[in-house]
């Protein structure tokens, strides 16, 4: 159960930064807006903020029932996941140093989870 919800953390905390960068599209947009009203107004911030509280409730149960230094490296799968996501739904271009980041990412999660 513990690495269910860990999965589930990666994936949610993954889905807000993509909401993040909705609601920076949005604000983009609308340039007319004042700075809170680009806030205010925004659905998609305040779906992003709603995921990140879902996810630290989430992440405080992780942590209820494993350690820290075993769950942490693993969540860093939510960097690779934001960059898959930025290019297959923002159309991002990944450089090849990014592609080369995600590798030692990945790597470092497998060493430290064996």
């Amino acid at each position: 159960m513990p690495y269910f919800l860990l999965v589930l953390n990666v994936l949610i905390m993954t889905s807000g930064q993509l909401f993040f960068k909705k609601s920076a599209d949005y604000i983009n947009a609308n340039p007319d807006l004042s700075f809170p009203m680009n806030y205010i107004t925004n659905p998609w911030f305040y779906i992003a903020i709603a995921l990140f509280a879902v996810s630290t409730l989430v992440w405080t149960q992780v942590l209820t029932k494993m350690p820290l230094s075993v769950a942490y490296p693993i969540v860093s799968c939510a960097y690779i996941l934001t960059v898959l996501g930025a290019y297959f739904f923002f159309h991002e271009r990944i450089s090849h140093q990014g592609v080369i980041g995600v590798f030692f990412i990945m790597t470092g999660i497998t060493l430290t989870v064996l």
